[in-house]
């Protein structure tokens, strides 16, 4: 019976310690609970919202200055580079052709004066003989057709005059045509500027036939203009006054401001792309700046501080009201359907309009209509 006893004492003994044993695994390696799902909180926050841009920078004021007559470039009084002021000497052509033209349009207007002069005596001489004609014929000692003849003498001379006379003023306007293609052989600066281009050489020939040839191009670079491309999807949100900011890639992190000064109404297109030239004005009198920079550009259409905000990938799918789906999670973690109406987005955050209220936890990123459908059916039919 002793022995009886003790066998099952010893069963029991390696039964409970079987049993701890067993315990003791299941404690120690049964799998963690799920973790909670990634959530946001609803909170107070700044958000301003920008669309961004590639901008190209222009000069504001840019003249191609030209020929206006043919002739050989004689002396280049400037340089690339160089600052001119209004009415500076820029180019001279070589001036003999030119001269040699005002030369002829001078002795035609003395030539067309001389026989000017002469007709206007032999009118006198014609005046003085009709009164003479006249006398003779008032006491009967000369024939009728004698004043007749003088009359008409004095009426063919008078004619004579007036024609000589336009004559005269038209080779008077050759002469000043002359004169000022004449003055057209030296080239000088019509504004304030920097010479930014320089195509042509001493020596060198310019015709001025059909085309104005460009002898050099100045530009006003006190003042830059950039050029944003704005898509489509964009340029309704932009509008005259608002803030445009960017940095150039060698600057150092220096931003540069302006205000949206117009909006080119008539697009243009990159294949399928539509964009919108959106221009504003920087100051560059330090000269940092360069024409022809590619920038990246942002353009604020809207700002609030303060606001109630949450993360912008806990919006849902967005309904014909507008509204997006967002899913709360309460105090167990589980997802309710919240409709929120939002407002301004900065690409992290949104502006929450309507429906939801700080401190509130959201789903990020939460499932379409589409997945939770599928998802749906797939533990339907295990």
């Amino acid at each position: 019976m002793k022995a009886f006893l003790k066998r099952w004492r010893t069963r029991l003994i390696v039964v409970a310690l079987l049993a701890a044993a067993g315990a003791a695994w299941w404690f120690t390696h049964r799998p963690p609970p799920p973790p909670p799902p990634p959530s946001g909180v609803v909170a107070l926050a700044d958000v301003t919202q920008t669309v961004q841009a590639a901008g190209v920078l222009q000069a504001k004021t840019r003249v191609d200055v030209g020929a206006q007559v043919s002739g050989q470039i004689q002396t280049l009084h400037v340089e690339l580079g160089q600052q001119v002021k209004k009415g500076e000497l820029l180019v001279s052509l070589d001036p003999e052709l030119a001269r040699s033209d005002v030369a002829q349009a001078e002795a035609a207007v003395a030539q067309a004066g001389a026989t000017l002069d002469r007709l206007r005596i032999d009118t006198e001489a014609a005046r003085r003989e009709l009164k003479r004609q006249q006398r003779l014929l008032a006491g009967q000692a000369t024939a009728a057709n004698e004043a007749e003849k003088a009359e008409t003498d004095l009426a063919k001379l008078e004619a004579d005059i007036r024609g000589q006379a336009a004559t005269l003023a038209r080779l008077q306007a050759e002469l000043d045509k002359k004169k000022v293609s004449l003055s057209y052989t030296r080239i000088t600066a019509p504004m304030d500027g920097t010479v930014v281009n320089l195509p042509v050489q001493v020596g060198q020939t310019v015709i001025s036939v059909q085309i104005t040839p460009v002898i050099l191009t100045l530009a006003d670079l006190d003042t830059i203009t950039v050029r944003t491309k704005v898509p489509e999807a964009d340029v309704q949100a932009i509008k005259v006054g608002q803030a445009a900011r960017f940095s150039t890639l060698s600057g150092e992190g220096k931003r540069y401001e302006g205000k949206v000064r117009v909006i080119q109404p008539v697009p243009e297109r990159a294949g399928n792309a539509v964009f919108y030239n959106v221009l504003f004005e920087v100051d560059n009198r330090d000269r940092s700046l360069f024409s022809d920079m590619t920038v990246q550009v942002d353009i604020e259409t809207g700002a609030v501080k303060q606001a109630l905000t949450m993360p912008i990938v806990a919006l849902g799918e967005r309904g014909k009201d507008g509204r997006f789906t967002v899913q709360v999670l309460d105090a167990e973690n589980k997802q309710v359907p919240r409709q929120v109406k939002v407002g301004l987005q900065d690409g992290a955050k949104v502006q929450v309009l309507d429906g939801l209220k700080a401190g509130e936890k959201v789903l990020l990123a939460p499932p379409s209509a589409a997945d939770a459908a599928a998802s749906a059916a797939s533990a339907a039919s295990t």
